[in-house]
């Protein structure tokens, strides 16, 4: 489910012209939402997994990209 709200947010936002800053924050908050309705534990590591910057996600992707050049 929370993968096909994410393609559906990234799809709508790429049509409206968004940056990709845009894309990978509005993700990144639709996935921090879900994260609310876990328990407490398990909300505090789902928050951590969705914690980074689009400046770190970017260079980490770069990063990526670069090592299978």
């Amino acid at each position: 489910m929370l993968g096909n709200v994410s393609i559906l947010l990234a799809s709508i936002t790429l049509v409206c012209g968004c940056s990709s800053e845009q894309i990978y924050t509005a993700i990144q908050e639709n996935r921090q939402f879900e994260c609310k309705k876990l328990p407490q534990p398990q909300y505090e590591e789902c928050m951590k997994d969705y914690d980074q910057s689009y400046d770190s996600y970017r260079r980490d992707r770069e990063e990526i990209v670069e090592e299978k050049r």
